[in-house]
């Protein structure tokens, strides 16, 4: 799998700074922080915990769009401005564009980690 051509950019200038396998390194590392924190989103979001949904899918946006992951960290910001606004309902539906954008992005991810993309 690889990754989408928008990606490109970040990942060829994580390559320049650490080669391959520090890039595949981010990405395990990524991968490990997204689990957690795509977990406890849900449980914040079903909770009704809105300003808890804002915090996780900040600390979301930046990591994902550091390592070229564009279409989820952009649904992370989406996510994190409805949930500072206190709107329950386009922060919940945030939450889901956040689990679908990571399921699209997580297999190219995954083989960046492997070090087979």
């Amino acid at each position: 799998m690889h990754p989408p051509e928008d990606a490109k950019p970040a990942l060829d200038m994580l390559r320049s700074l650490g080669g391959d396998e520090m890039l595949a390194m981010m990405m395990q590392t990524f991968i490990q922080f997204a689990e957690e924190r795509m977990a406890k989103l849900v449980e914040e979001s079903e909770h009704g915990r809105i300003s808890e949904v804002a915090g996780i899918a900040h600390s979301l946006k930046s990591s994902a769009r550091q390592l070229g992951a564009n279409a989820l960290g952009d649904a992370c910001a989406i996510t994190e401005t409805a949930g500072r606004a206190d709107d329950t309902v386009a922060a919940q539906a945030g939450v889901k564009d956040i689990q679908r954008e990571y399921a699209a992005a997580k297999p190219w991810l995954d083989a960046l980690a492997k070090g087979t993309a």
